[in-house]
């Protein structure tokens, strides 16, 4: 019996109908269509759907071909084809949906072995498609998606055989018509030959696709050029080890095979290159496959953009006060740099994984970490800067950010000064302000001083442009400026899609620029900013199901529109019930994480309100959630938990009113630890108080004494927070 295919959590609140179709998150843009996460309502599964949008007679051509090629050969690690129709005269394909990232996004990640590894199982997977007839004509580390194993390792998918030819069919291009993508093509794809196209083609992408894993770039050039257009002989492009003397040489031969200019001089199939590649990987001489300090195979230092940038702000003079060589110290800080990257990629990787409890990942990561820095500690003192950056970037991934900037900022001192460790503890102190914040603005406290994170942040230059613009969003914040915030974020996001990090922060600015809206009256554009942050936080969700940091920023934005529906008399966009069950499911992941308990918390508040709303009895869910509160929340409470507290028994404080009852009990405990919520579109200490005001003047003929009493309660610092 086949398992049914899980329904997505967007399909709860979202999913344009389109024909047989509910459309989610837009997955990807290219030259032909636009692919869109889809649930097929006829099947019941989710699929990736290709929709054409230039119309031209030769593009729909094309768009079909593509579809027909690729449908007819079923192979497991080929793109399945599901369905081909037309919907209001655009034709679409339903394709397998593959969950990961391309080969292009996930190249600065992978390990050396990795690389060779992958480059062989896609010689192997483009070797069963000539055997089947079929050349592809575009193979490029863009086409590739990769799927994240279970067992552990990328599994590779080929994808969009849009200019897929086969042999024994006539070709859907002229005869001298310039197909594929200029930077990765073959001299003859250049020239436009079509008789020339033969297996060889694939094996000179595959090598450019190489080429590009090995180096971070194409060896040819993005655009086509008359001198590209030329017959040449020779090689039109530097030697891998010209630009990179660290390359193996055995293994830059095997590139440069593939990348002959003449089709007879390339690997004669797939099958042959394959072989070479997983027979340089058998081999072990030094600068092949050897294992790091975590057993790991070694990865390419010269592309790591933390190791890259290790020799840089005077870590050469630092050598002689750990009274080893230049060139040890600087080989001991990249491998740090690259063993703390590698933990915080495994986390990703298993983020991305169908949504499931992740704390036996948190343990698993915690104790790798100690196993690195124990590993670093036997090595001597010399070593204490690359220990505290394994340490430092292990606690930043879990959450633990005072931990991680007392260990970063170790790092610093002890002489890793690359902009990858100021960055990091940039964001650990960063992290920290914004708790922080939460706590001052509970206590009705002025903001503190960002200066720290600033300073740290303002340091990391030379990064990567989505970690520059990541850097720049929490700038923006801290500087009192949301909507410059949520377009630095975007940029983050947009120049490297697969890493999720700006997702969380872009809606944290949007709810604060909602709520900045709200103070300014303007209750329709703090709605417009609540909506975009639950779309933006859902699309990430599409590829990080297990990342409870993602599922609080839905949950945040969606109860701040509730709330404010709410606050108008009107009926919130998404059932309170529903929300229910999303917070319910956020907390499957982690169960003791403060956020994950807040969210559902504030949900049973937001009940309990409607509730009572429509003259029902709020007690039972009241109960449910004040057991939940003692029994599942732990000491030291951050603010969201505390404010859920007030709210709580104040709410039971109303119902007991309602009901003739005695409100004192509930009320006093409201009021042991109020405080103000930052990120809510109602402050409920106002109404706890109006409440409190309302039922003592009730029971005096004077007031006064409790009037003065609620002008004390309404300043925070009076109030005692927890510890």
């Amino acid at each position: 019996m086949a398992t049914p295919h899980p329904r997505p959590e967007w399909l709860e609140s979202a999913g344009k109908k389109d024909g047989r179709y509910l459309l989610g998150p837009l997955l990807g843009h290219g030259g032909m269509g636009d692919v869109y996460e889809a649930w097929d309502t006829l099947l019941g599964r989710l699929v990736a759907l290709k929709v054409l949008i230039r119309l031209e007679p030769a593009s729909m051509v094309r768009f079909m071909h593509e579809a027909r090629l690729q449908a007819r050969f079923e192979h497991p690690n080929i793109c399945r084809i599901y369905d081909i129709e037309a919907h209001g005269g655009a034709p679409r394909i339903a394709m397998q949906l593959v969950r990961g990232p391309t080969l292009e996004d996930a190249a600065r990640d992978l390990e050396l072995a990795e690389v060779v590894t992958l480059t062989a199982r896609l010689a192997e997977i483009l070797g069963d498609a000539h055997r089947g007839g079929l050349i592809h004509r575009d193979v490029k580390p863009g086409n590739v998606l990769l799927e994240w194993q279970e067992t552990g390792g990328w599994n590779p998918v080929i994808c969009d055989f849009g200019l897929a030819l086969a042999l024994n069919e006539s070709s859907l291009t002229q005869p001298n018509a310039l197909t594929g993508t200029p930077a990765y093509m073959a001299p003859e794809q250049v020239r436009g030959d079509r008789r020339l196209i033969c297996p060889a083609t694939d094996v000179y992408g595959l090598g450019s696709t190489l080429y590009f894993l090995l180096l971070g770039r194409p060896p040819c050039v993005s655009t086509v050029t008359k001198e590209m257009l030329r017959v040449k002989k020779d090689q039109r492009f530097p030697k891998p080890r010209s630009l990179e003397p660290a390359i193996p040489a055995e293994l830059e031969a095997i590139l440069l095979k593939c990348l002959a200019p003449d089709p007879g001089d390339r690997y004669p199939t797939m099958a042959v290159l394959a072989k070479e590649l997983r027979g340089f990987l058998g081999q072990g001489p030094a600068g092949r496959a050897q294992a790091g300090p975590s057993g790991r195979p070694a990865r390419r230092p010269w592309l790591a953009a933390s190791a890259a940038l290790v020799l840089v702000g005077g870590l050469g003079g630092l050598a002689w006060r750990h009274g080893i060589s230049q060139a040890r110290w600087s080989e001991l800080a990249s491998r740090a740099a690259q063993e703390a990257q590698n933990l915080d990629l495994a986390l990703a990787k298993e983020e991305s994984l169908p949504r499931h409890d992740i704390r036996p990942a948190l343990v698993r990561l915690r104790e790798a970490s100690g196993v690195l820095a124990g590993q670093y500690e036997a090595m001597g003192p010399e070593v204490a800067g690359p220990q505290a950056l394994v340490r430092g970037q292990a606690q930043l991934a879990l959450g633990e950010y005072a931990e991680a900037r007392t260990n970063l900022e170790r790092a610093w001192a002890d002489g890793l000064h690359m902009p990858e460790t100021a960055f990091l503890a940039g964001l650990a102190c960063a992290e920290d302000w914004l708790a922080e914040t939460q706590l001052a603005a509970y206590r009705g406290d002025p903001p503190p001083p960002a200066d720290e994170a600033r300073t740290w942040l303002q340091r990391a230059r030379g990064l990567s442009r989505d970690r520059e613009e990541y850097a720049a969003a929490f700038l923006a914040l801290m500087d009192g400026d949301p909507a410059g915030a949520v377009e630095h974020a975007r940029t983050s996001q947009e120049a490297n899609p697969w890493r999720l990090e700006a997702t969380p922060l872009g809606c944290l600015c949007l709810i604060r620029l909602a709520r900045q809206n709200l103070l300014h009256g303007d209750p329709q554009a703090a709605l417009r900013a609540y909506r975009e942050a639950q779309q933006w936080a859902q699309a990430g969700l599409g590829r990080a199901p297990s990342c409870g940091r993602l599922h609080h920023a839905f949950l945040a934005a969606a109860l701040g529109q509730a709330a404010l529906a709410q606050n108008r008399g009107g009926t919130p966009a998404m059932p309170l019930d529903q929300l229910a069950r999303l917070a319910a499911q956020a907390l499957e992941i982690n169960p003791d994480a403060p956020a994950a308990q807040g969210d559902w918390l504030s949900v049973q508040a937001l009940r309990a309100m409607a509730q009572r709303a429509r003259g029902q009895d709020p007690r039972g869910t009241l109960e449910e959630a004040l057991a939940f509160y003692w029994t599942r929340t732990q000491e030291p409470r951050p603010p969201a938990l505390r404010v859920a507290h007030m709210v709580l028994y104040w709410q039971m404080a109303e119902r007991e009113a309602d009901k003739g009852g005695a409100p004192d009990a509930p009320l006093a405990e409201a009021l042991k630890d109020a405080g103000h919520a930052l990120d809510s579109p109602r402050d409920y200490l106002g109404d706890l108080l109006h409440f409190k005001a309302t039922l003592e003047t009730a029971r005096t003929p004077d007031p006064r004494p409790s009037l003065r009493l609620t002008r004390r309660q309404a300043d925070p610092r009076a109030a005692t927070p927890a510890t």
